[in-house]
């Protein structure tokens, strides 16, 4: 079925349950995971309705709907999942829609490094399956077995030394052997804090944290800051400052953190680029050249 074709028959699909009609829906930009849209209703609030643009993308929305309940339960402003479901295979979510104060948020990266903080303290009783990695949802077994399976796969025949992905086996062996054996602490990680995640409801009040879906365990407040240090150390699309307020409100401000984070960051390009190879192989050939890419930046390859 086409893309276009399939997303409409969900959409309205949605729209029927809604009670509202095409001419009820204004789509939203800033996505590029999602078709999101408005829903204009008479009655009960406006709504957000999201579908994956990916149709093989895995249904990331059971994890938000428990997500966002749980940070609201510690105090973080949230847009409420409503629903969620699916329409002839493909995953739908319907949300609170927030209506966005036009002011800017203050200090944006400092609030979303001490909301790392905070998501890494939310108790993981009946979280979703999904949360957690292959390796079990005893997060601190899970994550030294994560580190032990990618430092086995660095050998002579491994398919991501002869793909180009990475040129030292040992250099990478180096770097993640340390991260086995420290004692992380484990919980909650957003996995997108960026401000364009963040809903400004005026100077007074705490901004709306949006977009769960990407949520994951792991070594805490670490997997979030480990992303945002790669925004800013291998892509450029967050400065040094930015970077800085964010590590520090999130308590990861020492010069053996960011080595920490550059380790972290090096074990998560090597770790997708062997998962795409299983599981997305037709985007196989840009995760090798993204790896070889990010690690040459960290001073991990040649």
């Amino acid at each position: 079925m086409d893309d276009d074709v399939r997303v409409r028959i969900a959409l309205d699909a949605v729209l029927q349950e809604l009670g509202a009609s095409r001419s009820d829906v204004e789509p939203l930009t800033g996505g590029s995971v999602n078709h999101t849209v408005r829903v204009r209703r008479a009655t009960g609030g406006d709504v957000v309705v999201r579908i994956p643009v990916d149709p093989l993308r895995e249904d990331e929305f059971p994890v938000e709907a428990w997500a966002t309940a749980a940070a609201e339960r510690v105090g973080i402003a949230v847009a409420r999942v409503l629903r969620h479901g699916h329409h002839d295979g493909t995953p739908f979510v319907v949300s609170e829609y927030v209506e966005p104060d036009s002011r800017p948020i203050t200090d944006p990266w400092r609030r979303l490094g001490a909301a790392a903080r905070t998501i890494g303290t939310i108790a993981l009783d009946g979280a979703p399956a999904s949360l957690y990695s292959r390796c079990g949802n005893d997060p601190t077994t899970a994550w030294r077995a994560h580190v032990a399976y990618n430092v086995r796969s660095l050998d002579g025949d491994d398919p991501l030394l002869q793909a180009g992905a990475y040129t030292s086996a040992s250099a990478l062996r180096a770097a993640f052997r340390p991260l086995g054996v420290r004692a992380f602490e484990h919980g909650l990680a957003h996995g997108d804090l960026a401000p364009r995640n963040l809903l400004s409801r005026g100077p007074d009040a705490a901004p709306v944290v949006i977009d769960w879906g990407a949520a994951e365990v792991g070594p805490t407040p670490w997997t979030d800051a480990r992303r945002v240090f790669a925004w800013w150390h291998l892509d450029g699309e967050v400065s040094e400052q930015e970077f800085g307020a964010f590590a520090a409100a999130a308590g990861l401000g020492e010069p053996e953190d960011l080595r920490t984070l550059r380790a972290m960051t090096a074990l998560h390009l090597v770790d997708v680029t062997r998962w795409a190879r299983q599981r997305r192989p037709d985007q196989y050939r840009a995760y090798v050249a993204a790896c070889r890419r990010g690690l040459r930046r960290l001073g991990l390859s040649d």
